[in-house]
């Protein structure tokens, strides 16, 4: 119970803290909307906010996917490796 009044306090401290990067979303979407030109760039925009809203989960991905590759390879190893009798 002690330590769930820090762990709120540490979560609302991120919130507020984040809460002008959240404003940008909207800022950029209204100004991208608002021009001729803002128009023609916002589907390479929107692109480039999946790219970077991607890359930490295929990195993530990529790693688990290697330590389950050589989890694999050692329990084979050691699957057809013969036990010793004693």
């Amino acid at each position: 119970m002690t330590l769930r009044a820090p762990a709120v306090g540490l979560g609302l401290a991120l919130l507020l803290w984040a809460a002008p990067a959240i404003a940008q979303c909207p800022m950029c979407k209204t100004a991208l909307t608002q021009s001729a030109e803002g128009q023609r760039i916002a589907s390479d925009f929107n692109r480039a906010i999946l790219v970077m809203v991607a890359a930490p989960y295929l990195v993530v991905a990529t790693i688990a996917g290697f330590a389950f590759r050589s989890r694999i390879r050692e329990w084979l190893a050691a699957a057809r490796s013969p036990s010793p009798r004693s």
